[in-house]
């Protein structure tokens, strides 16, 4: 095949074939065929070893039938004369095919050997025969590991081909033969190789000794708890049972008989050698990790234990890997820096896996094991202290990261037995914790975070006096520095040092224990961070942040102690808590002084939005301990955060939590007795300041945060007047702009040629969009009526001539989102003052079904169902005039009007193309249905309306 389209199809027709009749259904006979040529094709693949060359003439002499496809199809091969690379491309070639008939040999194992060797046994048995003969030409023994990469990638495939056969292989005796068969061999091998050649192979029967490299050895072994749970036919009770029951030949389970053997291999090659040996032990050790991620029965308590073939030494597995993971690790002379990391990794990962299988929790052995590394900790051994330090020398990031989750994980899972102490060796793990929380990066310092946390769930009386306040006072610190932004962080896009999903990441899972640190600091937590905001330099912005930051994330458990010490006083009670709550709400009320007192522009932009932040946060402390005045300079420093970007979405959210929880307050104060006259005014003047400051950041959700808050307070004040002043204050603002850009609209619209004149349109009509949703946002949140009037009086008064204008206005009429933000603001007014709005009704509806019509725009229909449900008091029927029976008319006409509309609109659209429509209206028939039924079954459209609903159903289908 001589081009990569040939081979692409060659592949796939190769893949159609193996996938052949019977892999999928259990009544379809096997294709024997498929596995006979497979059985041949492996064969004469793997007749030559891998060791022998090529002549240099015009074909390979000396190669097997895949490298002479490889030559003959090959394009290099018109290459004359003949050269080194020709050959070297030529068994590329060949490589990669014979790596995909494994790959694609393999996957047809894992569907059809179990059925093949039920149904047909000698051919299962020659499957398995001939791939051990095919891994067997990857050494004789004296070759230790394959010499090339496309070598040593053929033979990990074999293993994985042999090892799902070894899975799969059983018979009425045992369950598990085949894979206890593979591990007994591999242990021979082993043996062999290290000239061990004393018995270890009388458990099995002679014939079945085939030896391995030790390099197959153990990556056989490492292939064989992956192929097991990749038995789809077997639960995962009977995965684990097939590696752990007894095998009657040796009395051993498979994990048994695999503990024993990576301990003898361990015990070969542990005190190096060179590179051969190096590579070696990484590989016993990956394998170790594999089986330790699977089997439950390999826990830490079993590495405790010496097996049979380590009884002479007595060393038990956790001390060889305790050893691998101490100074004694340094003192080894390693062939390479890749297998010095490679070594920690995986045993930093075993050790890692171990503790967290809690079949022995609680046991004596388990306590035993734990407090042996424990006791590492300390020198001379320095256990974890040693590697860690070694990694951070060589900037090895992985093993930092392994060492970091090991040393997480011992902690965490005993974190009952070191929170007391009385281990030898929990303090040292704390302290190395606490600097593995305060390492730069993200994956060592992330897992440190789950200790504390589990720490936090120990009650203080049952810890050492050290774990409690000091350590938290310590762990705050830690984490402060460690969440801070990089001193030159500029913007997220320039930004090179860190990845900002994990800088959010790490301050979202800190969060839960700085809250914790409160819970046990209290007051000393606040005053902690309120000192480092007050009194670090202003250069040093990242540190300040980052303790707002802190302070912040207990703000709702702060608060909360705080408003409980205020309800005890107003009800005469003392509370237990009273000093701690004092001291909380002094601190903080000194704190905002601090603050507000320096000109918001001098901040640095991101301390700026901190402090906002921070205002908000704690938006119920300054209302039960701030005074009037101090709650008014609150609102003008956040107003004048607004302009800065950085800032304005915080100073938005800071000033409506602000006006929301001082509302009270503010109304409390200007309406007592003896008060200034002159309060409404200062009320007045800060709300229509904030109001501004908001509508001058063209921000929409701000200027919406901002109105809310202030609707918020004016319906707190007690004087009608007063409230209804007030807010005409705050609405003219945007009724202005409003009117601004009306004017700005007319005038450019009228020069369409200009690219200027669009320009300005545009913006006019963005700020039009977002005063329509400030007016509505007043009105929302000012649904109350004082006395006989309501207070949106004054407001309807001012604003109706300019929402008349806008229904007028051509552009408006054409402009979907101005629309929707009309009829929102529509639908907010009929909603709080349905009286005022009744004598209007009429014109107002007509207008909503003109616009409908132009535009069929979903907002209009909104606002039907809105008018249908609002209808349903007689207050408002009233008002607009009608009485029961011409209301069922109007709203029958208008049903049916609107129905006609709409089905030429989606017959015309088809409804996948007006979805929004289509939900719309059927909003309005379910308003019809609940607030105003007669007036649905008068309608003549009813049946044509239900058949609508059908259509647009078959079509969601």
């Amino acid at each position: 095949f001589s081009s990569s389209e040939e081979r692409s199809k060659a592949s796939s027709s190769l893949e159609q074939w193996t996938s052949s009749p019977g892999s999928t259904a259990a009544s379809s006979p096997l294709d024997t065929s498929c596995w006979e040529a497979y059985i041949n094709i492996i064969r004469i693949s793997f007749a030559t070893s891998h060791s022998s060359t090529t002549t240099h003439s015009n074909e390979p002499s000396e190669t097997n039938i895949i490298e002479k496809i490889a030559y003959v199809t090959s394009p290099s091969s018109k290459q004359q004369p003949p050269s080194a690379n020709l050959e070297q491309q030529i068994q590329r070639e060949a490589n990669g095919a014979k790596l995909l008939l494994l790959t694609l040999f393999c996957s047809k194992i894992r569907r059809e050997y179990i059925r093949l060797l039920r149904e047909h046994v000698n051919l299962a048995r020659c499957v398995f025969e001939e791939l051990i003969t095919a891994l067997l030409s990857f050494g004789d023994g004296s070759q230790q590991q394959p010499n090339d990469n496309d070598t040593a990638t053929l033979m990990r495939a074999c293993c994985t081909a042999v090892a799902a056969v070894a899975v799969r292989s059983s018979s009425q005796q045992c369950l598990n033969e085949g894979v206890m068969k593979m591990i007994l061999n591999c242990k021979t091998s082993i043996a062999l190789s290290l000239g061990m050649n004393n018995g270890t192979n009388h458990v099995v029967d002679n014939n079945t000794i085939r030896p391995f490299t030790p390099t197959v050895s153990l990556t056989l072994l490492a292939d064989l708890p992956g192929e097991a749970q990749s038995r789809n036919d077997l639960p995962t009770a009977d995965i684990e049972a097939l590696l752990q029951m007894p095998f009657d030949a040796t009395n051993m389970s498979a994990a048994d008989a695999m503990l024993d053997t990576l301990q003898l291999s361990i015990g070969g090659f542990i005190n190096g050698g060179g590179e051969m040996q190096d590579s070696l032990l990484c590989l016993t050790l990956k394998s170790l990790r594999k089986w330790a991620k699977i089997c439950k029965s390999i826990t830490i308590s079993r590495l405790m234990e010496t097996s049979p073939s380590n009884s002479t030494t007595g060393n038990s597995f956790l001390s060889q890997l305790v050893a691998l993971l101490s100074s004694q690790s340094e003192q080894r002379q390693w062939s390479t820096a890749h297998h010095a990391e490679d070594v920690i990794i995986q045993s930093a990962n075993v050790l890692t896996a171990c503790l967290d299988n809690t079949s022995d929790f609680c046991t004596q052995s388990r306590r035993s094991a734990v407090s042996s590394m424990l006791s590492s900790i300390q020198g001379p051994v320095e256990f974890l202290v040693s590697p860690l330090r070694n990694s951070e020398m060589h900037l090895w990031e992985d093993a930092t990261v392994a060492l970091s989750n090991l040393a997480s994980t011992l902690a965490r899972e005993e974190m009952e037995d070191i929170s007391t102490c009385q281990l030898q060796g929990s303090f040292d793990l704390i302290q190395l914790l606490l600097e593995l929380q305060a390492h730069p990066v993200h994956n060592v310092a992330l897992p440190v975070l789950e200790v504390w946390l589990a720490l936090q769930d120990i009650p203080t009386s049952d810890r050492h006096p050290s774990l409690a306040a000091p350590l938290y006072m310590q762990l705050v610190e830690v984490i402060l520095n460690r969440i801070a932004f990089p001193p030159t962080f500029v913007s997220w896009e320039e930004e090179l040092e860190i990845e900002s999903s994990d800088f959010d990441e790490m301050r979202r899972m800190a969060t839960d224990v700085l809250i914790g640190a409160y819970y046990l600091l209290r007051s000393a937590y606040l005053e902690t961070l309120s000192n480092v905001v007050t009194a670090t330099s202003s250069d040093d912005w990242e540190i300040i942040e980052a303790a707002l930051f802190c302070l912040c994330a207990a703000s709702r458990e702060a608060c909360a102690r705080v408003k409980s010490v205020a309800n005890a006083v107003s009800s005469g009670r003392d509370s237990p808590v009273s000093s701690d709550g004092n001291s909380t709400a002094l601190g903080l009320t000194q704190l905002v002084r601090s603050i507000c007192s320096s000109p918001a522009s001098s901040r640095h932009h991101l301390v700026l939005s901190g402090m906002c932040t921070f205002l908000g946060s704690y938006s119920t402390v300054w209302a039960s301990s701030c005074p009037p005045q101090s709650v008014l300079e609150i609102l003008a420093y956040l107003a004048s955060a607004i302009p800065t970007p950085a800032a304005t979405e915080a100073a938005g959210k800071g000033m409506r939590l602000v006006l929301i929880s001082v509302g009270p307050k503010l109304a409390k104060a200007a309406a007592s007795p003896g008060a200034d006259p002159s309060s409404y005014n200062f009320i007045s003047t800060a709300l229509t300041q904030s109001m501004e400051a908001a509508l001058s950041s063209c921000n929409a959700t701000v200027m919406e945060n901002v109105a809310e808050g202030c609707a918020r307070v004016c319906v707190q004040l007690k004087d009608s007047s007063q409230t209804k002043t007030i807010l005409t204050s705050v609405a003219m603002p945007s009724l202005h702009r409003c009117r601004s850009s009306l004017d700005a609209i007319s005038a450019s619209s009228s020069d369409n040629s200009s690219g200027h004149a669009a320009s300005q349109v545009e913006s006019a009509t963005q700020t039009l969009i977002s005063c329509l949703g400030v007016l509505k946002q007043l009105i929302r949140f000012c649904d109350a009526s004082i006395g006989e009037t309501h207070v949106l009086t004054d407001v309807l008064t001012a604003v109706w001539p300019v929402l008349k204008d806008i229904s007028t206005n051509s552009n408006c009429r054409r402009n979907e989102d101005v629309l929707s933000r009309l009829f929102d603001v529509h639908s907010q007014l009929l909603n709080a003052v349905p009286t005022l709005i009744g004598p209007h009704f009429k014109d107002i509806i007509s207008f909503i079904v003109q616009a409908y019509e132009e535009t069929f725009c979903a907002s209009a229909l909104d606002y039907v169902s809105a008018a249908v449900e609002s209808f349903d008091s007689e207050q408002i029927v009233a008002a607009a005039g009608l009485d029961e029976q011409s209301k069922s008319a109007l709203f029958t006409q208008l049903l049916s009007h609107i129905y006609q509309r709409t089905f030429a609109y989606v017959q015309t659209k088809g409804p996948s193309e007006c979805t929004q429509v289509i939900k719309a209206f059927f909003e309005v028939a379910q308003r019809y249905l609940l607030f105003c039924p007669g007036a649905l079954c008068q309608c003549p459209e009813l049946p044509s309306l239900f058949s609508l609903g059908t259509a647009c159903l078959t079509e969601c289908q």
